[in-house]
């Protein structure tokens, strides 16, 4: 018996038997493949160079059913658009032509998803229609790391309509049958059952695809779609919640709702298996940048995982700087002095370190400052206020400032006799740089460019921190001091001037409701759902008031 007719005549027996896992091994695309494949595309080439040939020979032995009550294990018309498409790929595949194949197995997906979509018999192409979509993917994938191939198609896309990147277009062809299996109707809801099954199969690559891309905005309307469709993650496989959780975590991350990013970040770190080393350092990385932000800072235990190697020596140094409120250590851990602003910035949390993190090193300076300065009173009933000069805040950051351009600390015989604390009574003696002092970019400065801060600029960042709720008091600008509020009630001057910034970021998110609803992960069944979710666009980020 010829190969495509041995072939053809196990389809019609798997349609029969309704067998999804063998249609699936029978129905491959991607190499390395047993020889019968090689053998079956040397038949089609020789054979069936004909189209129209091909087509009759599909539909005499894999018989369309035309009847309703018929065997529901014949053939439908979508499906025998779809073996054709299969078959003329075999017959016509080059895989040295990469662009080409691509341009194929688009066409052979498309032709899958359509056969997905009967409502009474789709079902059994579920399992080929995730490996095929898998498959184009990964080639889609492998093409963006290609520029000399994709300069060749953007030359081609150029002269055209189409602007749309390869891998925007595949993840846009992907996505049909995540709509499809998302909107599937079942007797429940609760569960996946049908084409239910494959939502975040499909929902993953799409979302692979999407940040290789670039795109990340658009797997907003992907994601307000699950948290109104989907059954709850937790009845999906592990592979599959673990997945989703990373995506979802970075797209939070990406649009400034760090509580809810680390959430879900965290919950995909504790479900990932610990023989998944890549996967945890890849969830790793998000979830440590999110907490870094939140004001928790990677421990000393995470050391010993190995997939925390290479990763926990990069951020050290900027959980150091802000702990001792360092803003010149701060500038240089995420500066091109440490070596790994580049690393930063491709996995893209380079700028929202920068911005978020340097408002806890204000923080963290003013305690510094605080505990340089104060003296406590000798009377321990006495009801004063304690206090931080703003003028002492002002002398620490234009020593800061100093450094960053280059002054030097003059030599003083008697240095060693002097007090620590004396140098924030008055502004810091230092000498300026023969060459003169170094103009600081946007980037290198702390926050005034090249100019010295003054008392009602830092006045203003006192408040903005008073404001965010990271120092607890008011500003008395007559006298030009920070006045801490309830020192006795709350253990002393520190528990109650600084409370701990996790601590008030969180209260936060859980008196918004954050904690309890994250948008795109659906936790619990439906009881009487109507459809409406949180709008990711119009959530505020964390700190931001």
């Amino acid at each position: 018996m010829a190969i495509v007719d041995e072939f053809l005549i196990s389809i019609s027996g798997f349609l029969r038997t309704k067998d999804a896992l063998q249609l699936q091994l029978y129905l491959r695309v991607e190499p390395p493949l047993p020889d019968t494949f090689l053998q079956l595309a040397q038949e089609l080439k020789t054979s069936y160079r004909d189209s129209d040939v091909l087509d009759r020979h599909i539909t005499k032995l894999i018989p369309e059913n035309d009847n309703d009550e018929a065997d529901e294990g014949n053939a439908w018309p979508g499906f025998l658009a779809f073996m054709k498409e299969y078959l003329e790929f075999w017959r016509d595949v080059n895989f040295d032509d990469l662009l080409e194949t691509h341009s194929q197995l688009s066409a052979l997906v498309n032709a899958c998803i359509t056969a997905l979509s009967n409502s009474t018999y789709g079902v059994v192409m579920l399992p080929t229609t995730i490996q095929l979509s898998a498959n184009l993917a990964k080639l889609a994938m492998m093409l963006d790391k290609r520029p000399d191939l994709m300069r060749r198609l953007r030359k081609v896309a150029d002269e055209g309509e189409n602007r749309k990147t390869l891998v925007e277009g595949t993840a846009e062809s992907i996505q049909r049958a995540f709509t499809m299996c998302l909107t599937e109707r079942t007797a429940n809801k609760n569960k996946p059952e049908g084409k239910k099954a494959g939502i975040y199969s499909f929902a993953n690559m799409v979302l692979k695809l999407l940040f290789q891309c670039r795109k990340t905005r658009l797997a907003n309307q992907l994601f307000t779609n699950i948290s109104q469709h989907s059954p709850p993650l937790a009845l999906y496989p592990a592979s599959q919640r673990v997945t989703y959780l990373y995506y979802l975590g970075r797209f939070l991350f990406a649009n400034n709702h760090f509580y809810r990013a680390q959430l879900c970040l965290q919950s995909a770190y504790d479900q990932c298996h610990a023989k998944c080393i890549n996967q945890r350092r890849n969830i790793l990385i998000y979830l440590i940048a999110a907490n870094m932000i939140l004001g928790r800072f990677p421990s000393r235990a995470f050391m010993s995982r190995r997939e925390s190697a290479g990763i926990l020596e990069k951020f050290a140094p900027i959980s150091k700087a802000i702990r001792r409120g360092d803003i010149v250590a701060f500038k240089k851990a995420l500066g091109p002095e440490s070596g790994n602003e580049q690393w930063f910035f491709r996995k893209g949390i380079l700028l929202p370190l920068l911005s978020r993190c340097e408002v806890l090193v204000w923080r963290s300076l003013c305690r510094q400052v605080f505990l340089l300065t104060y003296q406590f009173p000798s009377e321990p009933s006495s009801r004063k206020a304690p206090t931080l000069d703003i003028q002492d805040l002002i002398a620490a950051v234009q020593f800061s400032q100093k450094v960053l351009e280059g002054w030097q600390k003059p030599v003083d015989p008697a240095a060693g006799r002097t007090h620590i604390n004396s140098m924030f009574m008055k502004t810091p003696d230092l000498l300026p740089p023969q060459q003169g002092p170094k103009k600081l970019s946007a980037e290198q400065g702390i926050i005034f460019g090249n100019k010295m801060p003054n008392l009602l600029e830092m006045e203003a960042i006192v408040a903005s921190l008073v404001q965010q709720g990271l120092l607890h008091g008011f500003i008395s600008h007559t006298q030009g001091k920070f006045a801490i509020i309830g020192a006795k009630q709350r253990g002393g001057p520190l528990n109650a001037g600084f409370p701990a910034v996790w601590e008030v970021l969180k209260a936060r998110a859980e008196k918004e409701g954050k904690e309890a609803e994250v948008p795109g992960w659906v936790k619990t069944e439906r009881k009487g759902f109507t459809g409406g979710v949180i709008n990711l666009s119009g959530a505020r980020p964390v700190g931001s008031g």
